[in-house]
């Protein structure tokens, strides 16, 4: 590898660059919405021509149009860029909000077996800080932490059928204030680690940090949007697991165990994946004990636009 030496001078007119022009952002910002303002009455008049007059338009005024629709994308793409050097971020790293515009409310809720031999949980989250693992007596026990001006109190609905099976939504509602960025959110969930267990995850914007390791899980779906994304799948499995993940647009950390087998198939978009410590057989990633184990991991993992890093520990 080689390796670059800079003198004292150039790192000490590196160290006082600042990258952070304000005005330069609100510059590219402002052309943005330019191009993009006469890009939409570009297309709105060629269609009027088009379905209204009956007037075709010709190859020239088609092509501009493209044009315009290329430079406002491209703008787009500037600003992100831009934002990530500014801030010294990677370009899809999206911190949850930590405004406040209320008053800030904390509250326990529990809720107890009833009786269930199996659990379906649902937990649905549209942007905050979301934090779920293990360690609860009952079904659930979790704490909420929100800015009531534009979170309500989460809506936790939960029944045990006749067969005893369980099923728990917890739920988050807006207020329906406007804002361009929703005040401070954030959730903590402990859920029971012996109760056979199915478990879905939405969540929508933010950072997610779901530590699985000792759940009695059968079949795991997580769906993130923007933000980060960490899933802790390590440690000792005592039974086997189909787990499908979907990662919108941010980094995804995915801990895999190294005591049980790991089958995992990937299909990335504008990304990357990086697999540590397992091989690519032609069709998934998978380490040396899968296909031999007694318990197996088989995970599906979509991701949009970020990296996705797949670790294999002990926990």
């Amino acid at each position: 590898m080689k390796t670059i030496n800079l003198s004292r001078d150039t790192e000490s007119r590196l160290s006082r660059m600042d990258f952070r022009n304000l005005q330069l952002m609100n510059v590219i910002r402002m052309v943005s919405r330019v191009v993009t303002l006469l890009f939409l009455v570009a297309l709105i008049w060629a269609i009027y021509q088009s379905v209204v007059n009956n007037n075709l338009l010709p190859v020239w005024a088609w092509l501009g149009i493209v044009v315009l629709f290329a430079v406002a994308i491209g703008l787009l793409v500037a600003v992100v860029i831009y934002r990530a050097v500014a801030q010294q971020v990677g370009p899809f790293d999206f911190s949850p909000s930590g405004r406040l515009a209320g008053r800030l409310k904390s509250e326990a809720q529990r809720v107890e077996a009833n009786g269930a031999n199996s659990l379906y949980a649902e937990i649905r989250m549209m942007a905050g800080v979301l934090q779920v693992t293990g360690g609860a007596t009952g079904v659930m026990d979790a704490g909420f932490t929100y800015d009531d001006a534009d979170w309500r109190p989460p809506v936790v609905d939960y029944a045990v059928d006749a067969e005893g099976h369980g099923q728990l939504m917890v739920k988050q509602k807006a207020t329906g204030r406007p804002a361009m960025r929703q005040g401070r959110c954030e959730w903590v969930i402990r859920l029971n680690q012996n109760l056979p267990s199915e478990l879905n995850v939405k969540f929508g914007a933010g950072k997610a940090d779901l530590k699985l390791s000792g759940l009695a899980l059968d079949r795991l779906r997580v769906e993130s949007g923007v933000g980060e994304l960490a899933l802790d799948l390590s440690g000792e499995w005592g039974r086997s697991l189909e787990a499908f993940i979907k990662a919108g647009i941010g980094d995804t950390l995915l801990r895999l165990p190294q005591n049980a087998g790991v089958r995992v198939r990937s299909t990335v978009g504008l990304g990357s994946i990086q697999p540590q410590h397992l091989a690519w057989d032609g069709a998934a990633y998978t380490n040396a004990l899968y296909g031999q184990a007694a318990v197996t991991l088989d995970i599906a993992v979509e991701g949009a636009m970020g990296k996705i890093k797949l670790e294999v520990t002990d926990g």
